[in-house]
């Protein structure tokens, strides 16, 4: 990949962080455009970071000038809220993505990284999900999701835009500090090292699959190498997933004595399987994920431990 300008929005977000890191680890120019509406995990000094709405035009012009490749990472994801705020969510992660591929098209730019979710698919028909299976999201950030992707069908049919859309199967690792905070591994790692109860929902009879963040950046990187067309891919942990009470247990067994855990029960908008099958992206752009989720859970406690001991 040429070392020109690389736009990354929510660039400080959870997984954007770790992405512009790696960009500029690997000599890029990285531009960042991010609101921190969602909190912020770290800000790369390297990059140059420009505060506001991918929705503004003018910041978009300024953010996207002389770059060759646009990670969109930019979105509002919590499930809980989308389904008190749909409009916001439909507004932000579909209306939002369109100004940036109009910017696109204003600049001369005809590649665009997509982070997309496992959540277009809803309750799953099948088990490995599939990229070709149905998709009926159960929440209006799965659905907004869902939606963008169409966008990126149509404009590279009707304007040539390349794009990679990526479904991502809870995505867990250091640099999670998206508030209030709501997905499993955190909230869990966090209530742990303060001694805190752990809520296991559904009685943590959900079966999940977890990718480490550092395999999906590096699915990010390898996509803007590599691909040219229209490609939609599910990037996950390939091991068959985990029931989240031995989740539980796992980081309980790592932390290596007895956690506080209380069996909830169903929460809204949550599927009771979410399990990739990544063979289309092992296949055709030669990716599968370097950690297991133990070596995975450890980085991320050591990370946890650091934060809560400054």
């Amino acid at each position: 990949m040429s070392k020109s300008i690389k736009l990354v929005t929510g660039g400080c977000g959870f997984i954007g962080s770790n992405l512009v890191k790696f960009l500029c680890d690997h000599g890029h120019d990285v531009v960042i455009i991010d609101d921190l509406s969602s909190g912020r995990s770290f800000i790369d000094p390297r990059a140059k970071f420009i505060k506001g709405s991918i929705g503004d035009r003018r910041l978009l012009d300024v953010a996207i000038k002389g770059g060759d490749v646009v990670f969109h990472l930019a979105a509002t994801g919590i499930i809980k809220i989308s389904l008190e705020k749909p409009v916001e969510y439909f507004d932000n992660n579909v209306m939002n993505g369109i100004a940036i591929l109009e910017a696109m098209r204003r600049h001369g730019i005809n590649k665009i990284v997509y982070s997309s979710s496992s959540g277009a698919y809803g309750e799953p028909k099948r088990i490995p999900i599939r990229e070709h299976d149905p998709k009926e999201p159960i929440n209006p950030y799965g659905a907004a999701k869902l939606a963008f992707e169409h966008v990126l069908s149509a404009y590279y049919h009707s304007f040539g835009i390349n794009s990679a859309s990526f479904r991502y199967f809870n995505v867990y690792g250091p640099g999670d500090e998206q508030y209030p905070v709501t997905r499993a591994v955190p909230s869990w790692i966090k209530a742990a090292l303060k001694n805190e109860q752990l809520n296991l929902y559904w009685g943590g009879k959900q079966k999940k699959d977890f990718v480490f963040v550092e395999d999906v950046v590096r699915a990010n990187y390898m996509a803007a190498l590599k691909c040219k067309g229209l490609h939609v891919y599910n990037v996950g942990g390939d091991t068959g997933g985990i029931w989240m009470k031995d989740l539980a247990k796992k980081i309980e067994k790592i932390f290596g004595h007895k956690l506080k855990i209380k069996t909830m029960g169903a929460r809204a908008g949550d599927p009771t399987y979410l399990i990739g099958d990544v063979s289309k992206i092992k296949k055709e752009m030669n990716w599968k994920p370097k950690f297991n989720l133990e070596e995975g859970l450890k980085r991320t406690i050591d990370y946890y431990a650091r934060r809560i001991k400054k």
